[in-house]
């Protein structure tokens, strides 16, 4: 362990990760504290079965050049990601697979709407998603934008309406709560999306190669301790002072928590903080789902991009053909998600329903996969992202990576980082690097 560090890091996640390479790599003397035995939390990978790389459920860069990921390496780190671009998103609705209509090409090959659904959808997704403001819309709800759109348009087609709100789960990853999601969000993604060269990336080899540079970089000028838990940050007269890890004191001018806002009060002193604070942070909602991945003797589709799934919804890739490198030759790796709620997660007989729906989709959607299953993984993710994009917890209203004293900051995917997955926990790994950096007039 370094001794005298300039930061600590409470919590070796993603974001934790990220956020220590880049102070490291400034000069910064860091030190990341992890409580259990591996780095990367949700984010690693592990090969599961020999040959196979699988990962925690599922794990694209969106945006590719323009999301958070890209910015960090590339501007704070001097780094050109390997990346390799995910191929055209499939739509399965009624039995059938269809061009995912989302771009000009797309939306003239779907079979999904006929000739005029095709016109006014185009008009919808020019004036009232790639045109529109985002902040006058973080508070509305996807159900009410739906209707409000439609009559705008006098456009009441089933197809249309089932899309629109597949695709706000699919950007959302919600199992549904329309009327809870924030429109604003979802029209940000989509925009965020439409700038990129591309919709999705996947790091070349999984994220076990990625989150190990990450680490290499903290270790040039700091350390990385594993089963090394945080009981506190020890906050006095308005600062932060260290933490007490494993009952030793370590005294640091910076902490970083990283943790779920909802969890942070097991290392920080609730009586020390506004209760409009403390509500903000426990009230935060995860989203949750059930994973699936299996490993095939041979290939039962070329698709190369994720695969959505409208009743029920699901999104799904075959990793091995982004990355034939994670999967034995001529064999295959499948990866789905179905996106629920924590409370339906507490029930075994709910849990093993959804499981089956899920099984009997998979055939439905590539007839035969079952008879090449080699392995199947299911598990049970009561966190997907920490923070689901509602209108009630939207980017403007989650907690700030800036904490309320002096040298206290946050970074994780439950807090003010602007994004609608996964990528939460590295935009807010991104502000709080620059908060910490401008902080300390860093350049």
């Amino acid at each position: 362990m370094i001794s005298n560090p300039d930061v600590i890091i409470c919590g070796a996640g993603i974001a934790g990760l990220l956020t220590g390479a880049v102070l490291s790599h400034k000069g910064l003397k860091t030190l990341v504290l992890e409580k259990t035995n591996r780095v990367g939390g949700r984010s690693n990978s592990i090969e599961f079965k020999e040959g196979y790389v699988v990962d925690n459920g599922l794990h694209v860069i969106r945006y590719v050049k323009k999301s958070p990921t890209w910015k960090i390496f590339k501007k704070y780190l001097g780094i050109k990601l390997d990346l390799i671009n995910l191929g055209d998103t499939k739509y399965f609705a009624n039995g059938k697979w269809h061009d995912y209509p989302l771009s000009v090409r797309a939306l003239g090959t779907t079979t999904l709407f006929n000739q005029d659904e095709k016109t006014v959808f185009g008009k919808i997704l020019v004036e009232d998603i790639l045109k529109a403001k985002i902040e006058p819309f973080l508070e509305k709800d996807v159900a009410s934008w739906i209707n409000e759109v439609e009559n705008k348009h006098d456009f009441h087609s089933k197809n249309a309406r089932f899309f629109l709100e597949t695709l706000a789960k699919f950007m959302l990853v919600s199992p549904g709560m329309l009327d809870l999601l924030s429109v604003g969000e979802f029209i940000e993604g989509i925009q965020t999306g439409a700038k990129a060269s591309a919709g999705a990336a996947y790091p070349r080899g999984g994220w076990k190669p990625l989150i190990e540079q990450l680490c290499d970089i903290i270790k040039k000028n700091g350390s990385i301790e594993l089963n090394s838990k945080v009981e506190k940050v020890i906050i006095e007269a308005g600062k932060v002072q260290g933490v007490m890890s494993e009952g030793n004191k370590i005294q640091a001018d910076t902490v970083i928590v990283n943790m779920p806002c909802t969890q942070i009060f097991s290392v920080l002193d609730e009586k020390l903080f506004d209760p409009a604070f403390i509500q903000k942070c426990k009230s935060i909602r995860p989203s949750a789902g059930i994973f699936m991945d299996f490993g095939l003797r041979g290939k039962i589709s070329e698709n190369n991009g994720s695969n959505i799934s409208a009743e029920p919804f699901t999104m799904s890739i075959f990793t091995s053909n982004i990355d034939p490198s994670v999967a034995p030759e001529g064999e295959q790796l499948y990866t789905i998600l179905q996106p629920t709620t924590p409370e339906i997660l507490q029930d075994k007989e709910k849990r093993d329903e959804i499981i089956n729906g899920m099984n009997n989709l998979i055939e439905k959607m590539f007839p035969g996969f079952s008879d090449l299953v080699l392995w199947k993984r299911v598990s049970v993710g009561h966190v997907v992202d920490g923070a689901i994009p509602l209108i009630s917890q939207h980017q403007k209203i989650r907690p700030s990576v800036k904490g309320p004293f002096q040298g206290l900051y946050f970074t994780g995917d439950t807090y003010n980082g602007p994004g609608t997955g996964g990528e939460i926990a590295h935009s807010s790994a991104l502000l709080c690097i620059q908060q910490v950096l401008n902080d300390l007039n860093i350049e």
